[in-house]
């Protein structure tokens, strides 16, 4: 029995009995688990010489991918996301029989082919996390990730079938309407993304909590700490949050109920951290292991975390990654250093009434680089200005050094308000922006109510 065929095995007998095959990963150490996937991953690097980029690509970089053990043993060779945005067929090994994609953040469509059997088999995968929180018969879940051309809801619809749990996939329907049903169907775990369980919960706060929940299953991007910290107070239910992507067509990682990182999906993926800096934060490279018709090796997917070296008390013997830092597309230079997202979370965290959507832009104005913070609020000039205090209190206690640039005027600081549910424009919001070179975009200026720090 090969390794996907046992794996199949222990996932479809944990339709039956839910916890069965978290037991049995608790149980299996992590050498093991990699020394049974070692053969599929040799099989892949075979594989993906019948597609002509692979083909061309490993001969360029001068690497024999049929002796290759692992991904690390093909040397400085990588795939980038280009050529998913641009000649995704080039990459085919197989027939392909479905096609997901995904807008990004840089607007280029990135399309992933599969067969029907290869997305059948990682929705039978995602049996394993709804094991680990406990789910099974008498539960009800309400999925409303989107259902469009990404994976989405398409991922979740299959993955429901494996499980015995009542389950509605809608789609992304307005949360009012949602909230109307949440009592009617006792829908008790709510499975979506993070910017519309945040408006459920608002909408749940004028109306009355229908109920109480048992899990919010996040996807799509991450969620700041205070947002998590609203939403379980509100429900009195856990925030567990997924990493999942176009690429991966599948879920790559998932939070346990101890919150602590994602775990990986060691049985799918061979994961590597590159390019890592002196704090261990580097690019996540995936190479798929089970993936015939469009296989994916050393792929740069521009997220960027660490690993958890630390063992998670679940048991769980699946390597941790930390939660995403940003990406590396989200990461500028200037005089407050090399900036990401997370160098704005503690600058936000106690602002009183901000949305869980916003951006941080860098650009220039007469010389002078000005990071603008674009920030969702409700509320007249006097929220707005107590906003703008509380972000300059958390920059001095926190930053110190960039306050110090900020107080030399090194560097200019602006607020800037946006209505809520103004922001998003895609799928997708980036957090941090390098306008240097064009300068903030129109709708800016259309939206904005200004409030500039004295």
């Amino acid at each position: 029995m090969n390794f996907r065929v046992g794996s199949e095995v222990l996932f479809a007998l944990g339709r039956r009995y839910p916890r069965l095959p978290v037991a049995f990963l608790r149980a299996m150490p992590l050498s093991l688990l990699h020394a049974l996937r070692a053969p599929a991953v040799r099989e892949t690097f075979k594989l993906a010489t019948r597609s002509p980029w692979y083909r061309d690509a490993f001969a360029a970089a001068r690497v024999d991918a049929g002796r290759a053990r692992r991904p690390e043993d093909l040397g400085d060779f990588f795939l980038t996301p280009e050529i998913l945005k641009t000649r995704p067929e080039a990459l085919l090994a197989g027939t392909p029989e479905l096609a997901i994609e995904s807008s990004g953040t840089s607007g280029h469509v990135t399309r992933v082919y599969l067969s029907r059997r290869e997305l059948e088999y990682n929705a039978r995968q995602g049996g394993l996390m709804l094991g680990l929180y406990g789910l099974g018969r008498g539960d009800r879940i309400l999925s409303t990730l989107g259902l469009d051309w990404g994976l989405g809801s398409l991922l979740v619809e299959r993955l429901v079938r494996h499980t015995p749990c009542f389950a509605m996939v809608v789609g992304r329907v307005d949360p009012g309407e949602a909230y109307q049903r949440l009592a009617e169907y006792r829908f008790n775990v709510v499975m979506s993304d993070p910017f519309w369980l945040a408006r459920l919960t608002d909408i749940a706060r004028e109306r009355g909590r229908p109920g109480p929940l048992k899990l919010l299953l996040g996807g799509g991007e991450g969620i700041t700490p205070r947002t998590r910290a609203e939403l379980e107070s509100f429900w009195g239910a856990l925030v567990c949050m997924t990493y999942a992507s176009t690429e991966a067509a599948t879920i790559l990682g998932f939070e346990c109920t101890h919150r602590g990182g994602y775990h990986l999906n060691e049985f799918d993926f061979c994961v590597e951290i590159v390019d890592a800096d002196a704090d261990g934060y580097g690019e996540i490279v995936l190479t798929t292991a089970s993936r015939r018709v469009m296989p994916l090796i050393r792929y740069r997917t521009g997220d960027v975390a660490r690993w958890l070296p630390e063992p998670c008390p679940c048991g769980l013997p699946f390597r941790r990654l930390s939660p995403l830092r940003g990406r590396r597309d989200e990461q500028v230079s200037c005089a407050w250093g090399n900036l990401h997202p997370d160098f704005f979370e503690p600058l936000l965290r106690r602002v009183p009434g901000l949305a869980n959507d916003w951006q941080a832009a860098l650009f220039e104005r007469d010389l002078t680089p000005v990071v603008q913070l674009r920030l969702e609020l409700a509320g007249d000039g006097a929220a707005r200005e107590r906003a703008v205090q509380e972000v300059l209190g958390a920059l001095q206690r926190t930053r110190p050094e960039a306050w110090l640039a900020y107080c030399q005027r090194l560097i200019d600081l602006e607020v800037v308000f946006f209505a809520p549910g103004t922001l998003r424009e895609g799928r997708k919001l980036l957090r941090l922006v390098d306008e240097r070179l064009t300068g903030p975009p129109a709708w800016v200026a259309r939206a904005v109510q200004e409030i500039r720090p004295r």
